[in-house]
This record gives structure tokens, sequence and C-alpha cells, in this order.
């Protein structure tokens, strides 16, 4: 290989490891707080805390059920979430945590909000899968990040973390 090859090779190491420790120079430190999503807000460089909402189990049947199945919901009271994020292509949440979150978009009804989180019958039950998602590393430490696979619709969402439900709303750019 020549000199000239080898320097052109140095030189395109040295600007890529500058860009990605720029990338990650720019991102907030991770959480401290463990099992709690936080979304990341690139534009103020911070990370926010979903609001944690309380809410009440369900138990009803499936709109169409020739047998003794169910399905349980996840119903949380008010209109919206109080963090609202603005739509846009990839909607990024951090978290310190060993259990994966579970993404849901919410079906309002009246004054409370709700989605379906696990369906069965009188011998077992299965969850019900959440909106797609990608995990992986966050910056540094024992944090992670996900993010939709997919655009987020307008709308209202809940990620579940064990028992506890945080949500949020995505809002149509003005």
């Amino acid at each position: 290989m020549s000199a000239m090859k080898i320097i052109n090779l140095l030189i395109l190491s040295i600007i890529l490891a500058s860009s990605v420790s720029a990338q990650d120079a720019q991102l907030p430190p991770p959480p401290e707080v463990v099992a709690v999503p936080f979304y990341l807000d690139n534009t103020a460089h911070e990370l926010k805390k979903l609001p944690k909402e309380p809410y009440k189990e369900h138990k009803g049947a499936p709109a169409v059920s020739f047998t003794n199945a169910f399905v349980i919901s996840a119903q949380v009271q008010g209109n919206a979430s109080d963090l609202r994020i603005p739509s846009q292509d990839k909607i990024v949440f951090v978290f310190d945590a060993t259990t994966v979150p579970r993404l849901y978009k919410f079906t309002q009804s009246g004054k409370k909000r709700e989605f379906a989180y696990e369906k069965g019958n009188q011998r077992n039950s299965t969850p019900i899968p959440g909106l797609p998602i990608t995990v992986s590393k966050y910056k540094g430490g024992s944090a992670y990040q996900f993010s939709p696979d997919e655009r987020l619709a307008a709308g209202e969402y809940g990620i579940v973390f064990g028992d506890s439900i945080y949500t949020f709303g995505v809002d149509d750019k003005k």
C-alpha cells in the first residue's frame, strides 16, 4: 500500500472516530433512575421523564367469541398525557432496566384511554405484543434506548414497564 493511501486511511479513521465522539458528546447523560422511560429531546439536548399514570385493569370478552375467551385492557383516566412530543421520523426513549419495555397505542373512549395487553381463555393467557420497537445500547453505562420501528401517528401512547404505565402523546406538526 502506498504512503498516500495509508495517510488517507488514517485521516478517514480520525474523522469517523471524531464524528462518533461528537454525536455521543451531544447526548445527555444516561438516566440515574431504573425502569423509568425518558424521552430523548434532541432539540433541547435533554431527557424528559415520562409521566407514570395509575390504571385499572378491565377484563372483557373479545368482540366475537364462541369460547370463554377474554381480553385484559389497561384503562387510564383523562383524554391525554401531560407529555407532548411533536410528530417526527424517529422518536427515541432511554431507560436503564433489565426489562424490555412494551409500547402500545391507546384508543380513546370518553374521558379515558385504553389498550389491550393480554388475551386468553380458562386454560392459559398470552401477552398481546405492543408496537414493534428496536432496542440498542445508549451512550455508555448500562442504559438502553428504544424507538418504534415505524413513525408514530398522532395520538396517545403508553409504555409498559413491569406493572407500571408511562404515557405520552404525539402531536401533528403545525
